[in-house]
């Protein structure tokens, strides 16, 4: 079977959810500029929904937090759900995450709040379908560039779906209750994958530290405060002891840097951090297991394990290894696509 669309497709804002907004791969290569790059907070959720629905380009997709939007699809879709667990739904029939579904005309998308992990993807076939801008169609709100006027879904918004053209799929029913269906081989975590360590690599700024104030960020428990979005994340925990001062001319920063002003308190930059920062940096927070941070809900305790540069290199090698091999058998999988109810 062929599914072929090429006008018309869109999805309309039935309910916006907690806050849901469109993410693609991120806006490269402009922070010399000063623009942030924004894209998902969960790479890894986010690029094996790509594949899940055939992409073979990063495009726009919808990042939920905490509780996804309710949408009407106009037109014919295949969609998939990956990250958190928000129990998606199609027409009220609850679906699984990590398998392709396809949706018609009149068809109602939704879920409930998160029962692990804080943030769900939903892709399509095509990818959504706003302006780009600096090679992006990320949503970053505070600067208010990207996806639907740089700002979050809003009740009444309807999106378009890129044209896609899908052939020799395979349309498998889905019976709903009583029907299991669980993708063992790509479901990657629902939030809290468990209380391992977060690895972090040290930089020059540690010498900006105390040996003292190093061994309290390695050897204690900081908690996820309310203070928490897709620019940072605030902990609270023992105070961090600096040499001197906590500031510093302000340089680069990077998706899970560790900054630590003057009250001793870490934050963790996060996708829509900002370009430059000035206070000083204890270090920062693999990319393997930037996924995992960022499905960690308010209230959960951090440590960290710190690294050395070799240790770190050797894991993100294994690391994309790894997720390039789920991103392949994700691609594979998605000639498999389900429906409801037997219609085709």
């Amino acid at each position: 079977m062929a599914i072929n669309e090429f006008n018309k497709l869109s999805i309309y804002v039935n309910a916006p959810g907690m806050y849901t907004t469109i993410q693609d791969k991120g806006r490269v290569g402009f922070q010399q500029y000063g623009m942030p790059v924004a894209g998902p907070m969960d790479s890894e959720s986010y690029l094996l929904g790509q594949a899940l629905v055939g992409n073979v380009e990063t495009v726009g997709a919808l990042e939920c937090t905490l509780l996804p939007p309710t949408l009407t699809v106009k037109g014919t879709c295949i969609v998939a759900f990956t990250g958190a667990d928000m129990e998606p739904t199609i027409n009220s029939v609850r679906v699984p995450r990590y398998i392709p579904f396809v949706c018609h005309d009149g068809d109602v998308i939704s879920g409930g709040f998160s029962q692990c992990g804080v943030r769900m993807y939903i892709s399509f076939s095509g990818g959504i379908d706003v302006p780009s801008i600096n090679g992006s169609v990320s949503t970053h709100t505070k600067a208010k560039i990207g996806g639907l006027e740089g700002r979050p879904l809003q009740k009444g918004d309807e999106l378009g779906i890129k044209a896609f053209i899908r052939d020799e799929v395979h349309v498998c029913d889905y019976r709903g209750e009583g029907h299991t269906l669980f993708n063992t081989a790509l479901y990657n975590r629902g939030g809290r994958e468990c209380h391992e360590p977060l690895r972090v690599v040290l930089g020059d700024q540690a010498k900006h530290f105390t040996e003292k104030g190093i061994k309290t960020f390695s050897d204690n428990i900081y908690t996820l405060t309310v203070e928490c979005d897709r620019m940072g994340f605030r902990l609270d925990g023992p105070e961090i002891e600096h040499v001197d001062s906590a500031d510093i001319i302000s340089d680069g920063a990077v998706f899970g840097s560790i900054q630590v002003p003057s009250n001793g308190h870490p934050i963790v930059l996060m996708a829509d951090r900002q370009t430059t920062g000035g206070y000083t940096k204890i270090g920062t927070i693999i990319t393997a297991d930037l996924p995992r941070l960022s499905q960690l809900p308010v209230g959960d305790g951090i440590n960290f394990n710190i690294v050395s540069i070799d240790e770190a290199q050797d894991i993100y090698r294994a690391y994309i290894e790894r997720l390039q091999k789920r991103i392949e058998l994700a691609h594979e999988q998605s000639a498999y696509i389900f429906k409801l109810n037997n219609v085709i």
